[in-house]
């Protein structure tokens, strides 16, 4: 939403809420005037409270019929809620077509159709549009719109005037963040925190940027400081279940999860999501598909049977009712999920997933075959390799990673999962050939281990034993190869020269 209190309205709000909050439970009228109320069906509609906030609104326009600060919210929480033909006939039903407000919100309804043109003007005829709030409102309509070009325009206009000012700089950090100019984006968080050391969501900036970069370590450690800055940060706890996520590590993530829920900063159906896949991490596949089951419960009140959340979710459940043996029940979900939309092909991904944990292997080639059809990227050939390996079908998932190979050699761990694959096929040569492009490759005593091993298979022992010997060879050579460049060194440094090249 293109719109920001303002900060002595956030300080007030608080009390605001709670005085309004205390006379609806006492069943009493409170009086309040109309930009208190729309403040108030704000905080609802940002707290995800949809129903609260129409309450609010409803409330609001019996007393002050026809208010325009009331009718921007009644749009606004239309356009929150998808409603996008009704936010439009309430935005013409405001008389005060001069107001920035109202603006703002026409100009976010014009962006919604992409009349980009039609947005420029309209804001461009704002009256105080080189004031520090209205700069702040626009950029962040164009950058919520996706029109970064446009955003910066209006960054640029502030900066000769409020450089220096702490707003200004929080805008022009969000806007590089927004922007993926990440490492600069970094730099100006820590100069806001180095001013404002307790404002979390300068704590929060940072977070996205770590996360974004993949420093978790970093992002989790900027959680905890915004968490200390604000024990009620719900984002903090939603990011650092993100990254707990991301490091396998389920039971935390689980943990901030839930919290991130309880605190309405994270969509349940969302949260709920995520709590399922780390479950059936933890192959706990029970507790994953009563989560996955609270998220398809959300989906059905709310009346949206369409959503791409809902596919995942069949899949997702699918997947988890297949290591509950319930085969039938997890096809009738492919089934559901192909209504949807039949052309996705994480469907028919997990569709073969089944079909290998039923020992059906024509029926699982013939829907990988399908998913290829539809999306034959990298990962899914990568996934469906995957899906054959956990699965102990060796010779299918080696082709299909030898597949992802030849279109990216370097993509995730395809060189790794090939080097042991053919050394289980003892295919030597390209056991060498693999491992040698490895990140982290084989080396001569980890071959040892395994020939020592009471556990490797005795079809292997032979492969195993000519691998350990190449490799032993090859050491040698490079030993020699060392102690030869060393001697060439010693000789040139006797003579005074210098083996460096300039």
């Amino acid at each position: 939403m293109g719109r920001k209190n303002s900060p002595s309205a956030k300080k007030q709000l608080a009390t605001l809420i709670t005085n309004y909050e205390k006379a609806k439970a006492e069943n009493r009228q409170l009086y309040l005037d109309a930009d208190q109320l729309a403040d108030i069906a704000d905080w609802y509609a940002s707290e995800r409270k949809f129903e609260e906030a129409q309450e609010v609104i409803t409330y609001g326009l019996k007393i002050h019929p026809g208010n325009t600060a009331l009718l921007i919210e009644q749009a606004y929480l239309y356009l929150d809620t998808q409603k996008l033909q009704k936010a439009k006939k309430v935005a013409d039903s405001i008389t005060e077509d001069f107001d920035s407000e109202v603006k703002l919100l026409k100009a976010e309804l014009l962006l919604n159709g992409g009349k980009l043109e039609e947005a420029q003007w309209l804001l461009s005829t704002i009256a105080d549009a080189d004031e520090l709030e209205t700069i702040i409102d626009v950029v962040f309509l164009y950058l919520d719109m996706g029109y970064p070009d446009a955003a910066k325009e209006w960054l640029d206009r502030g900066k000769s005037r409020y450089a220096e000012d702490e707003e200004y700089m929080a805008l022009t950090a969000d806007y590089l963040a927004s922007t993926h100019q990440v490492e600069s984006a970094i730099i100006y968080y820590n100069k806001l925190i180095d001013k404002s050391p307790f404002n979390p969501s300068y704590w929060m900036g940072l977070v996205k940027c770590y996360f974004v970069q993949e420093q978790i370590d970093k992002a989790i450690e900027a959680c905890d400081f915004a968490l200390a800055a604000d024990d009620q940060c719900g984002e903090a706890y939603a990011y650092k279940a993100h990254c707990f996520f991301y490091l396998n590590n389920s039971d935390d993530a689980i943990e901030n999860y839930q919290k991130a829920i309880e605190l309405k900063s994270i969509p349940p159906e969302l949260g709920y999501m995520f709590m399922g896949i780390s479950y059936g991490n933890k192959e706990e596949w029970q507790k994953a598909d009563d989560y996955y089951d609270k998220v398809i419960a959300r989906f059905e009140e709310d009346g949206d049977r369409q959503s791409v959340l809902l596919i995942d979710t069949y899949t997702s459940k699918a997947f988890a009712l297949s290591h509950l043996e319930r085969y039938e029940e997890a096809h009738q979900l492919c089934e559901k999920a192909k209504e949807i939309n039949p052309n996705e092909g994480l469907i028919y991904l997990t569709e073969g997933k089944l079909y290998l944990a039923e020992e059906l292997e024509d029926e699982a080639a013939l829907s990988f075959e399908k998913a290829i059809e539809i999306n034959s990227n990298i990962e899914m050939w990568y996934m469906i390799a995957s899906a054959y390996s956990e699965s102990d079908y060796l010779i299918e998932a080696k082709e299909y990673f030898e597949k992802a190979y030849q279109m990216n050699p370097k993509y995730e761990d395809v060189t790794e999962k090939l080097s042991v694959l053919c050394l289980m096929h003892g295919e030597i040569d390209n056991f060498f050939k693999y491992n040698k492009e490895c990140e982290h490759p084989l080396e001569e005593d980890m071959i040892l281990d395994l020939l020592n091993s009471p556990e490797h298979r005795e079809e292997d022992e032979r492969t195993l034993k000519e691998v350990w010997e190449r490799m032993k060879k090859e050491n040698k050579k490079k030993k020699k190869g060392k102690k030869k460049i060393r001697l060439i060194n010693s000789i040139l440094k006797k003579h005074g020269i210098s083996s460096r090249t300039s």
